[in-house]
């Protein structure tokens, strides 16, 4: 990442010296050799140890902060980071972007969105900032309406004190395989990390329990890193992914006693570049696999292969838009009844790194992803999710506070609402199930009058009432801090908006272009109750919304971070719906000269679109046109009513 750049650091001057002393050096310097080969909780374990030994020194405390950032155990950092920054706060010039981060691992987004905030003014790059804003308003989103779920360690039978990692689960749960780093892997040797290297471990439920971990077999682990990627729903066949080149996939299949020595997959799946993760459908006729050949949308993507007749696999098909995007999309899993593909992505906007989604088989398409929210998905990566056939237990690994070591596998017990219906038929169904609610929290202290906006959002051409979703925004902080649904029979809505700050609404529904509306702090302290009925425009060429919170300084074309809420907003849309094309519009009042307004209007107009290519978006879906003072929508004769409404930027749909 840009800023976590290994910073030369100058250990303080030693005064004593002994026994103690050495053994304390000793222990620095072995933790910044690992360190320096990004063995992070390595160096974690030895600057904890020098720590023991002679605490305070505010050199150790920002190394030990900086190794946990990295390794597994992020959330770990805060304590290290928020120490150094309240001593020394220019210890290091990203310092506060570390802390920031380390309050996002450790799920505390709104910390982490002040500390973001801070930062920004002075960031290099503003775009890595507004990405991990965005992440935080999610996380806060996520983390007030948890899922209902039960996540439970699988215990020290299965963990181990090392890594252990990537489960894989037959359809009825009765067997699972997984990877580990344990002691007593084959060859007993340890890799550079201090580790042991990777053996694939199998366990049976008997009678509930999980029997302890045997190794899958001799055909299988060599005295190198061997992992397991997929586990055919009957559990007769297991991929695997070896170093072979950049990474391939190799196959084998169990006789009822032993497991044939592994075979590689033909030219069709392993290519010259990383093939990484795998899944097999219940028929064996169907494999999902992830690679980062060419071709693709960008990073890794998931692409798709079926059996042919002659036995071996067919050409390999990305999985499309809906599922991959420009950034990373691993580790596919596919349900028993192949009706929803399960996946990690960088992509799909989620908390921080990877988060976990779904998509369901809606009449041969993918649907519309969906996170599975907190607690299964927090700031850190959260990969490898399977699931049995009863849609009951998920599994998947990582590092908690109460593990046995590393990551660990944990169980999920999900959410009942979350259950995939098995019906193909009502697949639709789930692809339309709600999103949580937030509730705006009003501080005990506040004085500030409520406004009750309230109406129904209707269809523009058809004066139907609309199902709509609205976003409520805090723009000095960028902050979501009420989610709302209108009521699907009737479309009508009502929100409570604090009179002391600055709001922004954007009303969104699939198909339409959003509604966007500004809130200040002026005009709501000065207004009563606000009724009125929203309009949403189809998506269609030619409709246009003027965007309310898109901020600039008078005659200055950087946009202002008050807006980074609305540009999310534009990105969603066009995430949404990949074949939209949009025109950003730019709009002066008639105040100074013409040449010069235009000019303006046409920067103002580039600075988004620009913004949005920074977040993802291709180039060629998007265009800037400034018409400075030439379409006014009103009279330019006074400022509030007049000159206020025809400064202003807006979306025009050119293409679909």
């Amino acid at each position: 990442m840009t800023y976590r750049v290994i910073s030369v650091l100058v250990l303080l001057i030693f005064s004593w010296s002994g026994i103690n002393a050495q053994g304390y050096r000793k222990l620095i310097k072995k933790g910044d050799r690992f360190y320096q080969k990004g063995y992070f909780d390595e160096a974690a374990a030895q600057y904890e140890q020098a720590n023991s030994i002679i605490g305070g020194n505010a050199a150790v405390d920002y190394r030990l902060g900086m190794a946990y950032l990295e390794g597994s155990f992020k959330h770990k950092a805060v304590s290290y980071l928020k120490k150094v920054f309240e001593e020394f706060p220019e210890y290091n010039p990203d310092l506060e972007f570390y802390l920031a981060q380390a309050y996002q691992f450790s799920n505390n987004f709104e910390k982490a969105l002040d500390h973001y905030m801070a930062f920004r003014p002075k960031a290099y790059d503003k775009f890595i900032i507004d990405q991990n804003i965005k992440q935080c308003n999610m996380g806060i989103e996520y983390v007030n309406n948890p899922k209902d779920v039960n996540i439970t360690n699988l215990g020290a039978i299965v963990n181990s004190e090392s890594h252990d990692y990537a489960p894989l689960i037959t359809a009825d749960e009765s067997t699972l395989i997984f990877t580990s780093r344990r002691k007593g892997s084959t060859g007993n040797q340890l890799a550079a990390d201090n580790n042991y290297y990777e053996d694939i471990y199998i366990s049976r439920k008997r009678n509930g329990a999980w029997t302890p971990p045997e190794k899958l077999g001799e055909n299988i682990n060599t005295p190198f890193h061997d992992a397991a990627i997929a586990f055919a729903p009957d559990g007769k066949q297991v991929l695997i992914y070896y170093s072979v080149g950049n990474g391939d996939i190799f196959v084998s299949n169990f006789d009822g006693n032993n497991w044939s020595k592994p075979e590689p997959l033909n030219a069709n799946i392993n290519s010259k570049y990383r093939e990484l993760s795998a899944s097999l459908t219940a028929d064996g006729n169907k494999l999902y696999f992830s690679s980062d050949r060419p071709g693709g949308f960008g990073g890794l993507d998931i692409y798709i292969s079926e059996l042919q007749d002659d036995g071996t696999w067919g050409p390999a098909v990305n999985a499309g838009p809906k599922i991959n995007t420009k950034e990373d999309e691993d580790a596919p899993f596919i349900h028993p009844e192949d009706n929803m593909l399960y996946f990690s992505s960088r992509g799909h906007f989620g908390m921080g790194g990877y988060d976990i989604f779904r998509s369901p088989s809606i009449k041969g398409k993918w649907g519309r992803p969906r996170n599975l929210g907190f607690p299964i998905n927090t700031a850190r990566d959260e990969i490898y999710f399977v699931i049995g056939a009863s849609n009951k237990i998920g599994y998947y690994a990582t590092a908690k506070s109460d593990g046995h070591g590393g990551n660990d596998i944990y169980s999920i017990a999900m959410d009942k609402r979350d259950y995939v219906n098995l019906q193909k038929t009502k697949a639709i169904e789930v692809e339309e199930s709600n999103e949580p609610e937030i509730d705006l929290k009003i501080e005990k202290n506040s004085k500030a009058p409520l406004i009750i906006f309230s109406g129904k959002v209707i269809d523009a051409n058809t004066n139907e009432p609309v199902k709509a979703k609205l976003v409520l925004s805090d723009n000095s902080r960028n902050l979501v801090v009420a989610v709302k649904y209108t009521d699907s029979k009737n479309g009508t809505f009502e929100l409570q908006i604090p009179s002391d700050r600055n709001f922004g609404l954007t009303v969104e529904k699939d198909g339409y272009l959003f509604h966007s509306r500004n809130f200040k702090r002026t005009a709501l302290s000065s207004n009563k109750d606000v009724n009125t009925t929203i309009r949403l425009k189809p998506a269609d060429v030619g409709s246009r919304v003027i965007l309310k919170n898109i901020f600039f300084d008078s005659g200055k074309s950087e946009i202002k971070p008050e807006s980074i809420s609305e540009l999310d907003r534009i990105y969603e849309l066009l995430n949404r719906t990949p074949n939209l094309r949009v025109q950003i519009n730019g709009h002066t009042d008639n105040v100074g000269e013409a040449n010069y307004n235009k000019a303006l209007s046409r920067k103002r107009a580039k600075a988004v679109e620009r913004y949005l290519i920074s977040y993802g978006i291709e180039p060629g879906r998007l265009s800037s046109k400034g018409f400075g003072e030439e379409k006014p929508l009103v009279s330019n004769d006074d400022e509030i009513g007049g000159r206020e409404i025809n400064r202003r930027t807006e979306i025009e749909i050119i293409g679909n």
